[in-house]
């Protein structure tokens, strides 16, 4: 039986305002009391889509 490997890729944790550069797609995932729940989605150098969660508390700034 032949063994199959998995390949792990794993993304790099870069600031909000740098994923929101260059995001495909932005979705609101919970607005509930004091943070916004966001999954931005990117496609990476290879065209594969890669996403990642932040969670935004209540007064911080951010630029589209």
């Amino acid at each position: 039986m032949k063994k199959l490997s998995q390949k792990t890729t794993t993304i790099q944790e870069k600031p909000i305002q740098d994923r929101l550069r260059h995001a495909s797609c932005i979705k609101v995932e919970s607005a509930l009391r004091n943070k916004v729940d966001l999954n931005l989605s990117w496609y990476d150098v290879h065209g594969e889509e890669q996403s990642q969660k932040y969670t935004i508390s209540a007064g911080s700034v951010i630029e589209f």
